[in-house]
């Protein structure tokens, strides 16, 4: 494994798993593009090492301790395979909520060690109330892992004769815990960047859901733990942003390779003698550095506060969105930087910076790492109150 200096005082229960699936992602990259989903050795390989369950309570398997070592995972798998990263994360999400269930429903939704778990936050459904729980329809856009999952978390709006009929103030959303039975997939994902994602669309025609599988962020914590503290909304974007730093790393990696094996006799300069190149990659070098320890030490700090039960202040979560936002679009910058620098050779798919390319791009699509998070930072630094539904959430 080609792993540069960045790597080190990681959490070996986390981390070695992470190095076990790391080669497993790079020999099987070509089948996970080829079929636009993980590779079945890929699954198996993340299933084995547990990393489906991080955002589960320790009891049922997941990791309850410092939210930095998950972070350190998912920079590793992006810098193998931005796809396998991007399963992993959005499968803890999808753990994640499950701390609004309560513990009967929990234990009964997550018990079994080999399902994966996908989500939609986007309120694309509607939840009509029923007897005894709802009816549920809709059609779902981007929603990753769709094939290989078991049970699905969705967002609806809830509608009944004394609630809006329609999104907008008033309306009350909610999540969904469905199984893959009642649910129809539609390939819909043909793309360039995270092709291994399998993000298509999803369909939901009138499936019951009883009382007991709907949430929202309002929803009691059946378990309490630090873990459980942790704000959704901001480690959610701090883990985005850590899969852009793998990209970067990856893309430094396969750049410094290149100027490796492109030496030539003669006296034409090669690929290292380039100044562009050399520039760019110093100053990508120290950009990986100091965005990753500042998007570590955000995090940290929160972790920290929920260790002692306090509440964040809008600071310490402004601290963790800036440093996401930053993080991850310092990243892109760099990645489109060393694409030009290494000339023609980027267009080709031999070289991983080709697909780098793609993948940080649409990394940076997702609504968690939007520029109107630093509005909502920013707000917080000139003592305005945070609008953002997420921003504390």
């Amino acid at each position: 494994m080609h792993n540069s200096s960045a790597l080190r005082s990681v959490s070996k229960s986390l981390i070695d798993s992470a190095n076990e699936i790391y080669s497993v992602a790079i020999n099987n990259r070509e089948e996970t593009e080829a079929t636009r989903k993980l590779a079945p050795a890929v699954v198996e390989a993340i299933k084995n090492n547990g990393l489906f369950r991080m955002g589960l309570p320790e009891k049922l398997g997941g990791w309850g301790g410092n939210p930095v070592e998950t972070l350190k995972v998912y920079e590793l798998l992006s810098s193998a395979e931005a796809s396998v990263a991007w399963i992993v994360w959005n499968n803890h999400l999808a753990c994640t909520f499950g701390r609004f269930l309560k513990e009967k429903d929990l234990k009964e939704i997550y018990k079994n060690p080999s399902h994966v778990y996908a989500n939609s936050a986007r309120p694309e459904g509607v939840a009509t109330i029923v007897d005894g729980g709802y009816s549920v329809s809709g059609r779902w856009t981007l929603v990753s892992g769709c094939e290989l999952t078991d049970w699905f978390v969705l967002r609806c709006l809830v509608t009944s004769e004394n609630l809006p009929s329609k999104l907008g103030p008033g309306a009350l959303l909610k999540l969904f815990y469905i199984p893959r039975e009642s649910v129809e997939i539609i390939d819909t994902w043909s793309v360039g960047g995270l092709k291994g994602t399998g993000s298509h669309d999803v369909e939901i025609k009138n499936a019951f859901v009883p009382n007991n599988y709907a949430v929202d962020f309002e929803s009691p914590v059946a378990i309490d733990s630090a873990y459980n503290r942790l704000p959704i909304g901001c480690i959610n974007a701090s883990g985005n942003a850590s899969m852009a730093l793998g990209l970067l790393k990856a893309a430094i990696d396969e750049l410094e390779k290149m100027c490796s094996d492109r030496i030539t006799p003669g006296k034409n300069p090669d690929l290292r003698d380039r100044p562009t190149v050399q520039a760019a990659i110093a100053k990508a070098r120290a950009t990986l550095s100091a965005m990753r320890l500042q998007l570590h030490s955000s995090v940290h700090q929160i972790w920290e506060e929920a260790k002692a039960g306090n509440r964040y202040t809008d600071l310490q979560l402004a601290d963790v969105w800036s440093a996401s936002h930053n993080a991850a679009t310092a990243s892109r910058d760099l990645v489109s930087e060393i694409f030009a620098v290494a000339g023609t050779a980027s267009l080709y798919t031999k070289f991983r910076i080709e697909r780098i390319h793609r993948d940080i791009y649409a990394i940076l699509q997702h609504g968690i790492i939007q520029p109107h998070w630093m509005n909502q930072a920013g707000m917080a630094y000139v003592g305005l109150e945070p609008t953002g539904a997420m921003f504390r959430t």
